[in-house]
């Protein structure tokens, strides 16, 4: 290519992109002129070949940049222009307009999302988003995952979306945009992190990896959009590259017998998802509740009941008078709900945190000191466990629900209010698979002959 445009554009102001970005930058505008171009202009179809994960995403983008540009027409150095704004960090716009240096990459994704064209700042943040509005927003969002893959657009795949934009109106039938924005950006913690790293992806480095962990088996409860959300908001769960299925039944009389083996012999992270029903009569999807834990083991934590079993098979340092022996897991640790709301609720570090994040008792384990039987969440160490599911979890009354609080997760309602006991339907039980950290190559050109 030469780069003469790109020299063009050097020779009239400071630039945020290298010559080697900028480089890239000129292939891949001659790439979309090539799908789609009018007087060497790119028009709407010039991006929908390249946005196979989301085309409608692609025509937004393409009006929100031609409206971003002084005679509203897209070329190189408009482009430019443009991306700067996705591409690089605040301190180092030099191009682009002045109005926007103050938005994040998640605002700035949201706005052309919504289709906002709105210039200036006040007006934004007037801008009232509605409820179908910001599913459409979020469901977006989670589809950036999907890099270069069809998506489709069923109902099932929009209930992750769904579930967070309950969360965040809360009944509401709109919110302002600023308010939308900061309501979303506490669901999903990395999503100023994502927006940037798909942009980037997208225009500048094919090489740039994120994902969501693969399913070693098909399961009936998560789909990618479930997985990106968890991965989205998690600070361990995006390191997660595959999830093998342990478990996965509708509920039967002797599973705790099933699971509390599955536990013991876990070497890795362990993911819990229980889906319950108040009322066997009720079949639509949007009456049921879904919710669980993520309780994460770290190799190096030896405290909890499975490493002293794994380590001491004579019993040495497994005291059976203790019931503490009987909890795993690691401040890493969170419970989550996805329907009908999406809510995360982190383990807490303050010093009044007991640390109670999984527990498991069997009859098999011959205790000398009575403790219930059965697979808990949170509590005190005394019993008050967040989630309690009882030795017999068909039917059995004592599966309840301390709906609002414990001394070790966040607060918050897991379920709705009323909830406080259960019926579960069906278990999944999932083992998280890290991913081994290595060095990625340096940047290459992207594209393409």
């Amino acid at each position: 290519m030469g780069g003469s445009k790109s020299k063009a554009i050097k020779k009239h102001a400071k630039v945020a992109f290298s010559d080697s970005e900028l480089e890239i930058l000129e292939v891949y505008f001659e790439l979309l002129k090539c799908h789609d171009s009018i007087n060497g202009y790119l028009t709407q179809k010039s991006m929908v070949p390249e946005f196979t994960e989301n085309p409608d995403f692609s025509i937004k983008l393409f009006n929100w940049m031609r409206e971003r540009c002084k005679n509203q027409q897209i070329d190189y150095i408009n482009f430019v222009i443009t991306l700067e704004l996705l591409l690089k960090e605040q301190q180092e716009y030099y191009l682009s307009d002045y109005k926007f240096r103050v938005l994040e990459k998640f605002e700035l994704f949201a706005l052309i999302s919504l289709g906002c064209l709105e210039n200036e700042k006040e007006a934004i943040n007037r801008f009232q988003v509605s409820y179908s509005q910001g599913s459409t927003v979020i469901k977006e969002l989670l589809n950036m995952y999907y890099f270069n893959k069809e998506v489709s657009n069923s109902q099932r795949n929009d209930l992750a979306a769904r579930s967070v934009a309950n969360s965040i109106f809360d009944q509401k039938a709109s919110l302002p945009f600023n308010q939308f924005i900061g309501q979303a950006k506490q669901q999903l913690i990395y999503a100023n992190k994502m927006c940037k790293q798909y942009f980037t992806k997208k225009f500048i480095d094919p090489q740039l990896k994120y994902g969501i962990p693969a399913l070693t088996s098909s399961s009936f409860i998560l789909n990618d959009q479930i997985l990106a959300l968890l991965q989205m908001s998690s600070p361990d769960f995006n390191r997660i590259k595959q999830l093998d299925l342990k478990f996965s039944s509708s509920v039967g009389y002797d599973d705790l017998e099933h699971i509390t083996e599955i536990i013991i012999e876990s070497q890795q992270p362990l993911l819990f998802i229980f889906r319950n029903r108040e009322d066997e009569t009720q079949n639509d999807t949007f009456q049921q509740s879904i919710f669980g834990a993520y309780i994460s083991i770290d190799q190096t934590i030896e405290t909890h009941f499975i490493r002293k079993q794994q380590k001491d098979p004579m019993g040495i340092l497994y005291n059976p008078n203790d019931q503490v022996s009987l909890y795993f897991g690691d401040e890493k640790s969170f419970l989550f709900s996805l329907l009908p709301k999406y809510q995360l609720f982190m383990s807490t570090f303050d010093i009044k945190s007991k640390q109670c994040f999984g527990y498991i008792n069997s009859r098999a384990f011959n205790l000398k000191v009575p403790q219930p039987y059965g697979l808990g969440f949170g509590g005190d160490g005394k019993g008050n466990f967040r989630i309690w599911i009882d030795e017999n979890l068909k039917g059995s009354a004592t599966n309840r629900i301390n709906n609002q609080c414990d001394q070790t997760y966040e607060m918050g309602y897991l379920l709705e209010p009323h909830i406080e006991f259960l019926n579960l339907t069906s278990i999944e039980i999932w083992g998280a698979v890290f991913e081994e950290k290595e060095t990625r190559p340096s940047n290459q050109n992207k594209f393409r002959s």
